[in-house]
């Protein structure tokens, strides 16, 4: 006999509503949860995907837009820990994943996801401010969650970190150790996240009533970048250095220690992301920490919330940032 969703409503004593709300993840209560479960596991009912699909008009499935070399998916973890957010939360829901990567032009991506018509709806990275496959996305009907934001457009729903109050906390953590000439090498210019920093080193730097004028270095979110600005910024007499993430803060602490620097007696040196390596520096790298796999289950939360409740207007999410203190800015004696 083929079940139907008031057989199993009936049989559970619950609405078929609430039957509709277990088979596809949605909130139900613990205690009514396990009894409409215990029916299902006792009669072996197993929904049909194909009919639910038909039935619901979605397809169960969501894309995730990065737009990146596909190379760089494997050996970055800032990419890697935001999918393994993302899938966590899509795995509770019974949710598939259907990736993109840089493997063709922006426009070509932007054509390739109207046409197919196959998602229920998009995640994308917007890492950066001036980008035509996120603004094509966002105009188009899918619905859309950015990583990085559109502050300035009111209906778009994003997850990002507070960068500017991140940024902010670093330079008074920075002054509070009696650093004063305190540099930054920034992240990519036009860059989410890299103007976002900048303003709050600039607005942190302002509030301790510190100049900045030859202490900004524009770098490139990498180590070489970061060795790079090193030479440059130890002219100018800094005895500080706030990297916009950690891998440039790795190449400068490399090109500080090869200068015969000592971090941090003569430089101190901070970083952002607070990655896995960050705490095995020699010192340990100060660092903030933005839980990026937090921001990609964040995401596929709004992702779905944004689906399931389509008429509920954009959702934003903006999570808090942790600033973790470790050796590149204490010395031992301050400890």
């Amino acid at each position: 006999m083929t079940l139907t969703l008031d057989d199993l409503a009936s049989m559970s004593g619950v609405s078929r509503a609430t039957i509709s709300r277990v088979l596809n993840g949605g909130s139900v209560a613990p205690r009514t949860r396990a009894r409409v479960e215990a029916v299902l596991a006792e009669t072996g009912y197993s929904p049909n995907r194909a009919a639910r699909s038909l039935a619901s008009g979605r397809s169960g499935v969501v894309g995730v837009v990065m737009h990146l070399e596909p190379s760089l998916l494997f050996v970055d973890p800032y990419f890697s820990g935001l999918l393994q957010g993302m899938s966590d939360v899509l795995a509770e829901r019974a949710t598939g994943m259907m990736l993109w990567l840089g493997n063709r032009s922006k426009q070509e991506t932007l054509t390739d996801i109207q046409r197919m018509g196959l998602v229920d709806g998009l995640i994308v990275t917007a890492h950066w401010l001036d980008d035509p496959l996120v603004d094509g996305l966002l105009a188009s009907p899918i619905p859309t969650v950015l990583i990085g934001h559109r502050r300035e457009d009111h209906t778009a729903s994003y997850v990002d970190v507070d960068n500017v109050e991140a940024a902010r906390s670093v330079v008074q953590h920075l002054v509070d150790t009696g650093r004063t000439r305190i540099a930054h090498i920034s992240g990519i210019p036009g860059s989410v996240a890299g103007e976002d920093r900048l303003v709050g080193y600039r607005v942190g730097m302002a509030d301790a009533g510190l100049p900045t004028e030859g202490l900004v270095v524009t770098g490139d979110f990498n180590a070489p970048s970061g060795a790079d600005a090193v030479p440059r910024l130890l002219e100018r007499g800094v005895d500080a250095i706030f990297c916009a993430n950690d891998a440039t803060a790795s190449g400068a602490l490399e090109a500080l220690q090869a200068a015969g620097v000592t971090v941090p007696d003569d430089v101190a040196l901070v970083g952002f992301d607070d990655l896995d390596f960050a705490s095995r520096l020699d010192p340990p790298l100060t660092t903030i920490r933005q839980q990026v796999p937090t921001q990609g289950a964040e995401a596929a939360r709004a992702l779905l919330n944004l689906l399931d409740t389509p008429d509920g207007g954009p959702r934003r999410v903006l999570l808090p940032t942790e600033l973790v203190i470790r050796q590149s800015t204490i010395g031992a004696s301050d400890r």
